[in-house]
């Protein structure tokens, strides 16, 4: 078991990112954990869930529609979780006028400063390969000018929009069943997929931070804080 490095963090906090992993790898502990870890240094969060997914609902105040989340960041809520429309057209409708908001407030005095991260869950469901989303396109392109990260989360390499993953400095690559042609064509020939799918490597990783160097990591933990006793637990929640 290890812990995430401060740099690491800090790489997630300053450079757009990738998350790929099957369900169950371990890809959304390590999201809550990381978003978690953003709001206690004072980055301000939202979290996207398009499938109002209970796992996530800790991560913030709930919201269900693009003017609920708005208010929200006007009360400088540092943490909130927004549950768009399963419909298709209004869920990306609603993703679009959120960003467009966020880019406005972004440019307003006394919010100028604010470091924001906004996570996508199953961003294929909003943008997928070869296709387009205004929001996306915002967040992934001129996004990081005003403060504004976007950290993509899929199942799978092949379903994750081309423009996302080479404009993601940071990586991290879960458990994937993946065919040969798809890792060659995201120049990840080296991913080492017999070693992720070994049930003795469960909840491990493959990840860069940019500048071409990936590294192996194993499960990470964390440490709470009993309200009874006051003392640091290690845990593991796998």
């Amino acid at each position: 078991m290890a812990r995430l490095p401060g740099s690491f963090i800090e790489s997630l906090k300053n450079r757009h990112s990738a998350i790929l992993g099957m369900t169950r790898s371990g890809k959304t502990y390590f999201t809550g954990h990381v978003l978690e870890m953003l709001q206690e240094q004072g980055a301000h969060t939202i979290f996207v869930d398009p499938k109002h997914d209970q796992e996530y609902a800790r991560l913030g105040t709930i919201c269900y529609s693009a003017i609920e989340v708005y208010s929200q960041l006007l009360k400088k809520n540092r943490a909130i979780v927004f549950r768009p429309s399963a419909v298709r057209d209004e869920r990306n409708a609603e993703l679009d006028k959120l960003v467009e908001m966020m880019m406005e407030l972004q440019r307003t005095d006394g919010f100028r400063r604010i470091r924001r991260v906004i996570a996508i869950d199953e961003i294929q469901l909003f943008v997928g390969k070869g296709s387009k989303s205004r929001a996306v396109e915002i967040i992934w392109t001129v996004g990081a000018g005003i403060g504004m990260m976007g950290i993509a989360l899929t199942q799978r390499l092949q379903n994750l929009n081309e423009d996302i993953w080479s404009q993601s400095e940071n990586k991290v690559c879960f458990k994937m069943d993946e065919r040969p042609e798809y890792l060659k064509s995201r120049n990840l020939e080296h991913y080492p997929q017999e070693y992720l799918m070994d049930d003795m490597n469960k909840y491990s990783f493959y990840a860069t931070t940019g500048g071409g160097i990936w590294k192996r990591y194993k499960p990470i933990t964390i440490q709470i804080e009993s309200n009874k006793s006051k003392d640091h637990l290690r845990l593991s929640r796998w």
